[in-house]
């Protein structure tokens, strides 16, 4: 053999060895969380792993096959759908065939996954193909049942964050960085100053609120009938964004950049919306996360109903936290 071949076999050795050391002597789990089994037919065996059978809506799920055949057949794994029941595949590496003196080849296959909703899945059997001439034959591993749990408790009424702690030392290097930019700040504003005084009056218009900028984006979205066209995940993507933009701009919540378990925890013990509407959101959120990503079609009668809602809140909420009637009188 060559010497790249000698280096692509004693890795594969070196994998082979660390699964075997790993694994018990029934050839099941590896721990109490993951799960590991060899499947044999006639001169093809598979080495299937996955390295945990319960993860939280934030983690990664990892499946690793390795596989060898005898006798001269040639293994390889056939393409990959994007997505294994309810998980989002992230990646797919698949390592180059390693030949053996004894005509024996392997290869591996590593497998991101991500999931997007809690509950009880099941990965599917998965398949290798091996050929050899006109001879050609398939290896299938078994199903295995995945856990996913939320980030959110169970009971979230009693929910309380914890305030952060000071750090106890003092970081000059902060200060520092902190009095280099206040420096900047102070010049950068100094020159804007004297460069609006040089510059002719001219009519100030007025900032427009959240709640105004809601409903006119909101009046674009529904113009646009997306709907009418069949693009429901682009639809209830925009609605989606223009509640999440909203609600930072209303009550300072960061919730165009959490995910929708993000955002529900923190919704849950925020005093500055309405208790009524956390409901409502917690509907509409949940409703558009199935639409974008369990592929859901929605009926015309769940699509009005998730118009209203947005309208409502951001017409009522706007309401309370301007103390005025602006946007009234634009119609949707």
């Amino acid at each position: 053999m060559t010497g790249k071949n000698i280096k692509k076999t004693l890795f594969f050795v070196f994998i082979v060895l660390l699964t075997v050391f790993s694994c018990s002597k029934d050839n099941k789990t590896t721990s109490s969380n993951s799960f590991e089994k060899t499947f044999t037919k006639g001169p093809v065996s598979i080495v299937f792993n996955v390295n945990k059978t319960e993860i939280k809506t934030s983690e990664e799920l990892i499946i690793t096959l390795i596989a060898k055949t005898e006798d001269s057949w040639n293994p390889s794994f056939p393409e990959l759908s994007k997505k294994l029941d309810k998980f989002t595949v992230l990646n797919v590496a698949d390592s180059d065939p390693v030949k053996e003196s004894d005509n024996s080849t392997a290869i591996s296959r590593t497998i991101r996954l991500k999931p997007f909703l809690s509950g009880s899945y099941t990965i599917p059997a998965l398949v290798l193909d091996y050929t050899r001439g006109e001879n050609k034959g398939k290896l299938l591993t078994e199903p295995v049942q995945i856990k996913v749990s939320s980030l959110l408790p169970e009971d979230t009424k009693n929910l309380v964050l914890k305030d952060i702690e000071e750090p106890n030392t003092f970081n000059y290097i902060k200060l520092i960085i902190y009095t280099c930019i206040a420096a900047i700040i102070l010049i950068a504003g100094l020159v804007l100053f004297l460069l609006y005084k040089k510059r002719k009056t001219k009519r100030i218009l007025p900032e427009l609120t959240a709640f105004e900028i809601a409903y006119r984006q909101l009046n674009v979205l529904l113009e646009k009938d997306l709907p009418g066209n069949g693009e429901y995940k682009e639809f209830y993507f925009q609605l989606n964004q223009i509640v999440r933009i909203y609600i930072e701009k209303q009550f300072y919540i960061r919730a165009p950049e959490q995910t929708t378990e993000e955002f529900l925890k923190d919704l849950s013990v925020s005093t500055q919306i309405p208790e009524n509407f956390k409901y409502v959101l917690k509907e509409f959120l949940m409703h558009s996360d199935l639409v974008k990503f369990a592929s859901h079609l929605p009926e015309e009668k769940e699509i009005e109903n998730s118009i209203n809602s947005c309208k409502n809140f951001i017409k009522i909420t706007g309401k309370m936290v301007n103390n005025d009637t602006a946007g009234e009188g634009e119609a949707l």
